[in-house]
């Protein structure tokens, strides 16, 4: 795989993976995700495990739909359901006790209080800032430390071919430090191998970034 080949697959697997952090799966996500062929192996194990969990369950719901004949359109608003049901578990803390979820913003994992707003969105703010760019704040409006935000500008620094220690200091600074205990979260309040398959798809990408990254 040539240089610019790896860029355009590590930005567009920062975007898939942002976009899955930012909102629910939709019917037109979900047809995008039927279509994808995912990899069959990979050197890190929580990448394989996260693409197994998640092609899994992509498949089981395939056969649902399939298998649904008239009643297909129902079936769809019940995969989609499914799954709106968990997210609102594990990112929102909907129908569980209250402060218990994996709460997607680097502040609520680094700050002492476990509270939203703190250093570490100061500093990402200045970080976008001196970039130029707003990832995706004003389509989705949480916080500039939400996970979605920070993989969007991995994408944007991949993309942009940014200097590798500029990569190396925000994966480091604002991913790795807190990624490994979110995703242990996320499995612990996922009841759908799809939310399993993410959380373990995301740490397993970000450790093969920072090995990717330290090669160079």
């Amino acid at each position: 795989m040539n240089e610019n080949t790896l860029r355009q697959s590590r930005g567009d697997l920062y975007r898939l993976l942002s976009r899955l952090y930012l909102l629910e799966v939709d019917e037109e996500l979900l047809a995008a995700l039927f279509g994808m062929e995912l990899p069959k192996e990979c050197s890190f194990e929580d990448m394989k495990e996260g693409y197994d969990l998640i092609g899994a369950w992509l498949h089981d719901a395939k056969g649902r739909l399939e298998g649904a004949g008239t009643e297909k359109e129902r079936m769809q608003r019940e995969v989609l359901d499914d799954l709106a049901v968990d997210y609102a578990r594990i990112f929102l803390s909907a129908g569980v006790a209250q402060g218990k979820a994996a709460f997607p913003f680097e502040s609520v994992y680094t700050s002492r209080q476990h509270l939203l707003m703190q250093e570490s969105r100061t500093d990402v703010i200045a970080k976008y800032a001196a970039k130029g760019v707003t990832p995706g704040k004003n389509l989705y409006r949480v916080p500039e430390d939400h996970l979605g935000l920070l993989l969007s500008y991995m994408a944007i620094l991949c993309e942009e071919d940014a200097p590798i220690k500029e990569q190396q200091e925000f994966l480091k600074e604002h991913l790795l430090n807190w990624v490994s205990a979110f995703t242990a979260d996320v499995a612990k309040y996922a009841s759908t191998d799809f939310y399993r398959g993410l959380g373990k798809l995301t740490k397993g990408f970000l450790a093969m970034e920072r090995s990717l990254l330290d090669d160079k």
